[in-house]
């Protein structure tokens, strides 16, 4: 069993790996019999290349030491190199596969998101089942308190408005409300209630009322009775046939949609390319808050809730459900600030730095991306095929198409995907009647919450939980895939194997049999040549010398071993040499790896050896007496010396 995750994902990566190489090396060395007339030049394909390839494994090793990465990041990982053959690894068809699967995935878990905002809500309350709230008051929440992003400054008709915002317009007592829209507009209608417009309160599904909603840019404290200035939401609660916290938030998140498709994928798209912000001209402030959250997500996703009870803030950590994230996982380091600074520096700049670039800054087209966001359609209940496609080629618009850099960002499409449902997530609607419900009992968080970074420390609990729960349904879609795969390659591994060792089992039969005619036929006649021939052959093939027996009891401890197989020998050299950096894989024109092909003649050579002439040491445990006196015969069992 493995240590930690990095050391178990580490060892299942090796076998994988392993495994593929063994299965298209065995391929290859069939082919090879096939064509052994051919010429050799297959082997002097160019050092260099070989050189190069050694080389980037060792830098590319190098580089995975250095960080840790999260549960979800290795699954990623092992999908990719899985999912693809020894003459492909790495290529970009299995990434584009589970981009489509994940945007699929996005239908069920909109119909998931109710219940589980629902809940954590209760949670982030703080209130138990039965918690009551006081009707008939009226609750002040600054905007910022709700709005960390900075969605209710943009007009929803704007460009980036018709990705951020709901689809359809504001339409009154019809559900899904566009509630974010609504509040837009609360905001460019100083002092007029929702009331106005809409001909009553706002209703829940129950068509209860739920409560009314105002903004406003001054109010007086009834406890200090000076007046405070500034963007508030004035929101009064209005009287239930229960006015159960639990009840109010039920009826209230099942009127709203409470993740946006286009919204998801702009937030994707900015994760990856900045080109959200460049369009909203965000500054230097606004992009530090939502990039310093960004990384604590990041430290999140990399929770475990087992019983590991390891923790870093690297942003790759591994902690326990029941360990608390105290305020070092908030903390930011001089590296991660430097990160932060260039992120926003480019982003300024309209620019994006891709790995493969190797520093070279490739300017953005973030109004083409906006653009393509916005072609998006989703259909509630219809055939969205062609919706999916086009949300899963998105990043073709950032990379024009070039192979390197389409690679890389593919892989960051999916690595990103659960951080940009959650900032989908937590738009102003959704934090809403949680600010409001927590001030009407007592908890006035929202008053300490200025910023982003703000929101998620106060409310760690309820971020946690959702980002790493949003994470869940695609670690499972992840786990599902490659214990698909997994199967068919081992099952290919185990056809091999099943084959050697019948192949062996016949082998040993023979030789057997042969060394009992030998016996018998004793030279009569040393002028028959083929006679001494045989016996001089017979006696250079038993060139072993003899070495003096294992101990006893470690005899018949090797009843649990389960024999030696050149596959697994085989398997083993493969470990070996990836270790230490030596090309596994075909040669760069695809031909055959001709010194993995040698080392597998060798081992084969070596298990032929074996199989006819092995010899072991038996230890035979007590025997049984009959009544008679005489043993029965048992089996013994020993190890090959």
């Amino acid at each position: 069993m493995a240590l930690d995750i990095r050391d178990g994902y580490g060892f299942i990566k090796k076998k994988v790996s392993t495994t593929q190489t063994y299965a298209q090396v065995s391929s290859d060395i069939e082919d090879l019999k096939k064509r052994s007339g051919d010429s050799l030049e297959l082997a002097n394909k160019t050092l260099s290349e070989q050189l190069s390839s050694l080389k980037t494994k060792t830098d590319n090793f190098q580089k995975g030491t250095e960080n840790v990465k999260s549960q979800f990041e290795e699954l990623l990982d092992l999908s990719k190199l899985i999912s693809s053959d020894s003459t492909t690894k790495g290529n970009s068809k299995t990434t584009r596969y589970l981009k489509k699967i994940f945007v699929k995935s996005l239908q069920e878990l909109t119909s998931q998101l109710p219940n589980l905002i629902n809940e954590l809500g209760v949670k982030a309350i703080g209130c138990s089942e039965d918690q009551t709230y006081l009707p008939n008051q009226s609750i002040y929440i600054k905007v910022k308190s709700i709005d960390f992003m900075g969605l209710l400054k943009d007009d929803p008709q704007s460009v980036v408005g018709k990705i951020t915002y709901e689809k359809n317009d504001i339409q009154y007592n019809i559900f899904p409300f566009s509630m974010n829209r609504e509040l837009y507009g609360r905001t460019q209608d100083i002092n007029q209630p929702y009331s106005v417009p809409s001909g009553s309160d706002y209703l829940g599904v129950s068509t209860q009322n739920l409560f009314d909603i105002t903004y406003v840019e001054s109010y007086v404290d009834p406890v200090t009775l000076q007046t405070i200035t500034g963007n508030f939401f004035k929101v009064d609660l209005k009287p239930r046939q229960n006015n159960l916290v639990t009840e109010f938030l039920k009826d209230y998140y099942e009127t709203i949609e409470v993740l946006d498709y286009k919204n998801v994928f702009s937030h994707l798209m900015d994760q990856l390319t900045g080109a959200i912000s460049i369009e909203k001209g965000y500054g230097d402030a606004d992009l530090l808050d939502i990039n310093k959250v960004l990384l604590i997500f990041k430290r999140l996703i990399g929770l475990c809730f087992d019983s590991n009870k390891e923790i870093d803030v690297s942003g790759v950590a591994k902690v326990s459900e029941n360990d608390n994230i105290d305020e070092s996982f908030f903390e930011f380091n001089e590296i991660d600030l430097r990160t932060l600074d260039q992120k926003i520096s480019d982003i300024k700049l309209g620019v994006v730095e891709f790995e493969e670039c190797q520093s070279v800054k490739l300017s953005v087209d973030s109004l083409s991306i906006v653009n393509s966001i916005n072609n998006l359609n989703f259909i509630d209940g219809g055939n969205n095929n062609n919706q999916i496609n086009d949300a899963s080629n998105l990043t073709d618009v950032a990379t024009n198409g070039f192979f390197p850099i389409s690679v890389n960002i593919d892989f960051s499409f999916l690595k990103e995907f659960p951080k940009s449902i959650a900032m989908a997530v937590l738009s102003p609607k959704t934090v809403l009647p949680i600010m409001v419900l927590s001030k009407s009992i007592g908890n006035n968080v929202a008053d300490e919450i200025n910023s982003f970074v703000d929101f998620v420390k106060k409310l760690k609990t309820y971020v946690s939980e959702l980002i790493t729960k949003i994470t869940e349904v695609f670690v499972k879609i992840l786990f599902d895939i490659i214990k698909k795969d997994i199967k068919a390659l081992i099952s290919r591994i185990i056809n091999n194997v099943a084959k050697e060792k019948t192949k062996k089992y016949t082998d040993m039969v023979l030789s057997l049999t042969a060394l009992l005619v030998q016996i018998a036929n004793i030279i009569k006649d040393f002028r028959e040549c083929k006679s001494i021939i045989n016996q001089l052959q017979s006696l250079l093939n038993n060139i072993q010398t003899r070495t003096s027996s294992l101990p006893l009891p470690l005899l018949l401890a090797s009843k649990l071993r389960k024999g030696y197989s050149k596959t697994g020998a085989f398997l083993r050299v493969i470990k070996e040499f990836e270790e230490l950096g030596l090309p596994t894989g075909p040669m760069p024109d695809g031909s055959p790896n001709l010194m993995l092909a040698a080392a597998k003649a060798i081992i084969n050579g070596i298990d032929d050896e074996m199989t006819e002439n092995g010899r072991v040491d038996i230890a035979i445990p007590p025997l049984s007496i009959t009544p008679v006196f005489i043993t029965v015969p048992n089996v013994g069992s020993g190890v090959v010396m």
